[in-house]
């Protein structure tokens, strides 16, 4: 049975939460580092940019108009 890493108390169903001590039932099994480490955390070819809504708006309408 499943028990919470804090207190070790029985955890059957589950939550994510524990439900006597509030903290985090078990440790995440997702991590950045496992992100870094994928092929798709390799890419270089993604550009990150700041732009307003209405700078968004027009381009997306132009990109509409032009297909």
């Amino acid at each position: 049975m499943k028990k919470c890493e804090n207190c070790n108390e029985p955890n059957p169903d589950g939550w994510f939460y524990c439900r006597e001590c509030g903290g985090k039932t078990s440790k995440p099994s997702f991590t950045t580092n496992m992100y870094m480490r994928s092929e798709i955390g390799k890419r270089t070819d993604i550009e990150f940019s700041t732009t307003t809504i209405d700078e968004d708006i027009k381009q997306r309408n132009n990109q509409l108009q032009s297909r």
